[in-house]
């Protein structure tokens, strides 16, 4: 799958699912760095995973915020629904 269809595909979401994908993806990049979320220094260790978020420019298409925002939270007709 690319990264065209999948972002076709989280257009869709909910907003309240876009923040559960959010979650998963920061737990899975966790799991792949080798970084315990279960910990005293949770807020520490999700600063980190944000810290390599930003070092691979994960979130780079968002150009402007305030925009992305108010995009993610308009209403998708759905295919065939609409």
């Amino acid at each position: 799958m690319t990264i065209t269809k999948i972002r076709t595909e989280i257009n869709t979401l909910s907003y309240s699912d876009k923040i559960y994908l959010l979650q998963l993806l920061v737990q899975e990049i966790a799991k792949e760095e080798s970084l315990s979320l279960k910990s005293e220094k949770h807020g520490q260790r999700a600063a980190e995973i944000l810290r390599r978020m930003a070092d691979r420019n994960a979130l780079g298409n968002i150009g402007e915020p305030v925009e992305w925002q108010r995009e993610i939270r308009q209403d998708n007709v759905l295919d065939g629904m609409g």
